[in-house]
């Protein structure tokens, strides 16, 4: 067994390039074998494994205050990223530095600008789309549909009563305590991190569930997935890294 390990949990890096807040987020993920994840991931990553499986995860959620640190903050604003849709494939991956992180299959955000920034300043393969949030006294919907490729994902869940909390150890906390990802950039491999308050979190009823994004990024998925409703957080964003091996 595999999971996220206390001091990947707690890295603190002095800068910030960026601050955001994430709500009505969705976890769906499902188990499928390694050797499936292996082959969409470039050299120098692995698959981080749970209980003999990897993992594959369809995850929406709004992105809102997105603001640059300091003086820049206004900018944000001027031009129009603030606030929008996102619905993300990713995995998760053990690095040649030997600490895990997040490798993401596309993101698709409805933000052409955000779309575009995001591509060039951190080489992540956002894909835009139109998205769409739903919400009810009883239930959370989302949908998303590509701009060029027509590719549709759809997620609507009940959330359960009661009051959230934090995730639990196992499964859950390896799923959404995930401070950190990998990106291809420039021709090398690099990572990200990010820092915010631990999830609050509840499960999920699954209503309906449409994963064809999940197919066009190479991995096919049966039966219904774990499911988790997430709280908001405040999320600040730090530097990019390039990622070197461990020393022998």
């Amino acid at each position: 067994m595999s999971t996220v390990t206390p001091r990947e949990m707690v890295e603190r890096p002095s800068r910030a390039v960026m601050y955001q807040t994430w709500s009505d987020i969705i976890w769906c993920h499902w188990p499928v074998a390694a050797d499936r994840i292996a082959r969409l991931l470039p050299p120098g990553l692995a698959p981080q494994l749970f209980e003999g499986a990897a993992w594959i995860g369809l995850i929406p959620f709004a992105m809102s205050e997105l603001r640059l640190p300091g003086v820049l903050s206004p900018l944000s604003r001027t031009l129009g990223v603030g606030s929008f849709g996102e619905v993300n494939v990713r995995t998760y991956v053990i690095g040649p530095d030997g600490r895990s992180g997040v490798w993401f299959c596309t993101l698709d955000a409805d933000r052409l600008l955000a779309v575009a920034t995001a591509r060039v300043a951190f080489g992540l393969p956002y894909r835009h789309a139109a998205t769409k949030l739903e919400r009810t006294d009883s239930s959370l919907s989302w949908t998303s549909l590509r701009s060029r490729d027509k590719r549709r994902a759809e997620v609507s869940v009940a959330p359960s009563h009661g009051e959230s909390r934090p995730a639990a150890d196992g499964l859950e906390r390896f799923l959404v305590e995930r401070y950190a990802l990998y990106s291809w950039w420039h021709g090398r491999l690099v990572r990200g991190t990010l820092t915010h308050e631990p999830w609050s979190v509840r499960s999920g009823e699954l209503l309906q569930i449409r994963s064809d994004t999940v197919h066009a990024a190479g991995v096919e998925v049966t039966g219904a997935p774990h499911v988790l409703v997430g709280d908001p957080v405040h999320v600040t964003v730090h530097p990019l890294t390039r990622v070197r091996p461990l020393s022998r």
